[in-house]
């Protein structure tokens, strides 16, 4: 006998734009608008032009509430994730030793230092004398090394990848089956993650193809007006590269929350359907978490540098800490724009339409 879902509000299955009470064994008849809160006092049917966001004020409040509320689940994951990324880190930073040593380092350090007064022929003689040491450094190693420096760094900026990854869709995954009145443990949420690893990775590749097929676009638009004004040209490209780039974001990111949590089907297509009719209420909000997030995280790492914590291991654990609660809230926030958007959770199971009455 299949087990039937517990007794909560759903989306209605014959109405998108609704919730629905289930009552544990059938559907009820009360209803409740979808982008609203699902209680008795909510009205018997949703207004489809009601406003599909809510308030910043709104926003920004439960963002803060939902990780609180979930804050140990949050912390599990944002630990498992944290001591993988340290792991990929210092593979990626092992690797890079065992083939440059200090030579790369030693080559940067010089460029950073060069007076804006020093000579073209002086400048070139320093930098091929630094870069002569890369590469007296990599012929003096023996070929086995080599390979083994270069698979060290390859794999360890894989797993930062995917780790990355990972715990973007484990917050996702707790912040959506939260505001859907559901709960989601840490081990769910990761082992959802990595279900839909290389789903988000495909989905990424493609947003990366077309953005570059963008800025192929803007870019070949600044060539052919580089003959009347090649500062015009200039111009124009850079705006033409811009406008693309924010105008995209939010569908962009959308399409990476529904790779992560969303049902199976098309993501960007899916994501279009959320967008229609909210474009620059999604934009809006979408920039304001942006600069929240970096404006949190920016005091933090100056902290961090004026402490002398950038060098070593307690650097970079310090750092990862840092970043903790301004990485939580920002995903939070963002998943919450989804959420309000209608978009569905599909790792949460709900009741369908064919349930037992």
């Amino acid at each position: 006998m299949t087990d039937l879902p517990p007794a909560d509000w759903y989306t209605d299955p014959e109405d998108s734009s609704q919730y629905r009470y289930w009552d544990g064994s059938r559907w009820t008849d009360h209803r409740s608008p979808r982008y609203g809160t699902p209680d008795g006092e909510a009205g018997a049917s949703g207004d489809r032009a009601a406003p599909r966001h809510r308030s910043i004020r709104s926003l920004l409040g439960g963002t803060w509430r939902l990780m609180t509320q979930n804050l140990r689940p949050l912390l599990v994951i944002y630990a498992v994730v944290g001591v993988v990324y340290l792991a990929g880190e210092e593979s990626v930073r092992r690797g890079f030793d065992d083939v440059f040593g200090d030579t790369l380092g030693a080559l940067v350090d010089e460029v950073a230092s060069v007076d804006p007064e020093t000579d073209d022929e002086e400048l070139d003689a320093l930098l091929e004398s630094r870069w002569n040491d890369v590469t007296d450094r990599l012929e003096s190693l023996s070929s086995s090394t080599l390979a083994a420096g270069i698979l060290l760094m390859a794999a360890g900026a894989v797993v930062v990848i995917a780790i990355n990854i990972v715990q973007f869709v484990a917050f996702g995954q707790v912040a959506v089956a939260r505001l859907g009145q559901r709960q989601m443990g840490a081990t769910g949420a990761l082992r959802a993650s990595l279900k839909r690893l290389l789903r988000i990775v495909g989905v990424g590749l493609m947003l990366l193809a077309m953005l570059f097929a963008a800025l192929m676009v803007a870019s070949l638009l600044a060539g052919l007006l580089s003959p009347a004004s090649g500062a015009l040209a200039v111009v124009l490209g850079a705006a033409t590269g811009l406008v693309v780039m924010g105008v995209a974001a939010p569908l962009a990111l959308l399409t990476l929350m529904t790779a992560a949590v969303g049902p199976a089907e098309p993501s960007m297509r899916y994501a279009r359907g959320l967008l229609r009719g909210a474009f620059w209420a999604t934009f809006g909000r979408m920039v304001l978490i942006f600069v929240l997030s970096f404006a949190a995280t920016v005091p933090a790492l100056a902290a961090a540098e004026l402490l002398g914590l950038l060098n070593g291991v307690v650097a970079r654990v310090a750092l990862v800490g840092l970043g903790m609660f301004p990485e939580m809230l920002g995903v939070i926030a963002f998943f919450t724009i989804y959420h309000d958007l209608g978009g569905r959770h599909a790792d949460i199971a709900e009741p369908s339409a064919s349930s037992a009455n």
